[in-house]
């Protein structure tokens, strides 16, 4: 930006083991990576940015240039010398382990960017980047890790699903695909027609290869299912004393409540009834324990 211009912003980001996550909301800016910062470390990553409000122009080596608008995402090279101009808006980051990018991608990119707007699992990745950015600070420290590390999966799972997966890729595969599975089924487990062939075909795979995932995680896919959808009720009868089991167990995706009763008590050892009894508490805020950092 120019230099008669002061730089504002606010700066959001939570490291894990192998990646980043981050936000930028702020006044327009420029960065520019280099070959020396490359030699210096910086560039031991990839970077899918999703342009939440803002748009970015990059000049890259021989004279090549481009715009991505916002509402984009892309998978981006910060190794490669390159100059940002970015607007005045915000910003969702991923920064990614540089050898698992490339190695999901099968080499290096082609282009400035490599854009992921029309891959099937882009909805469902945008989705994880946006509730991290908006509900992080919300989250117990390892629940923070556990959000992340399932970004991470995805992104990669996304990644993989560009280019034909190649010596030693299918254990990333089924790894990402579990991850997307379980965030698919925890929106949706209310639908009393969720069932292995709708999550299968959400997720662009066969029915084979989402039982195997599960089948790598000790678990089929409807007993994980049936697990989401009553660790749920049991959240309800704790917290609501106005719904009637009857209503809990239509909402969480059980029609008959007789077996609904049944299921309940051989997973918690109580019936419904009684479990609400014994554990009914006044409902209260949900306490932050972890957060997102702030720079």
């Amino acid at each position: 930006m120019p230099p008669d211009e002061e730089l504002r912003g606010t700066v959001k980001f939570v490291r894990g083991k192998s990646a980043m996550f981050g936000s930028h909301q702020g006044s327009g800016y420029q960065t520019v990576f280099s070959r020396e910062a490359r030699s210096a470390g910086l560039g031991e990553c990839m970077v899918i940015a999703l342009l939440a409000e803002r748009r970015v122009a990059l000049e890259g080596p021989d004279d090549a240039r481009m715009i991505a608008e916002s509402g984009s995402m892309a998978l981006y090279d910060v190794a490669r010398p390159m100059r940002y101009h970015w607007s005045k808006g915000k910003d969702l980051y991923l920064l990614l382990p540089r050898q698992a990018a490339m190695a999901a991608i099968g080499g290096a990119l082609d282009g400035l960017s490599l854009p992921l707007e029309q891959q099937r699992l882009a909805p469902f990745l945008r989705r994880q980047m946006l509730d991290l950015e908006a509900y992080g600070h919300c989250l117990a420290r390892n629940e923070l890790a556990a959000m992340l590390d399932a970004t991470v999966e995805t992104a990669l799972l996304l990644l993989r699903g560009i280019a034909p997966r190649g010596p030693g890729g299918t254990e990333l595969f089924t790894k990402g695909l579990y991850a997307s599975a379980v965030q698919f089924m925890a929106a949706r487990y209310p639908d009393r027609d969720l069932d292995p062939a709708m999550i299968a075909h959400a997720l662009g795979c066969s029915r084979a290869t989402l039982y195997r995932a599960f089948a790598d995680h000790d678990t089929t896919v409807m007993d994980a299912l049936r697990e989401l959808r009553m660790q749920n009720a049991r959240r309800r009868l704790e917290s609501s004393a106005s719904q009637n089991i009857g209503t809990v167990a239509m909402a969480c995706g059980f029609p008959d409540l007789s077996a609904f009763g049944k299921l309940f008590k051989a997973r918690f050892g109580a019936s419904p009834r009684d479990w609400r009894t014994e554990h009914e508490r006044p409902h209260q805020p949900a306490r932050h324990h972890g957060s997102l950092n702030n720079e």
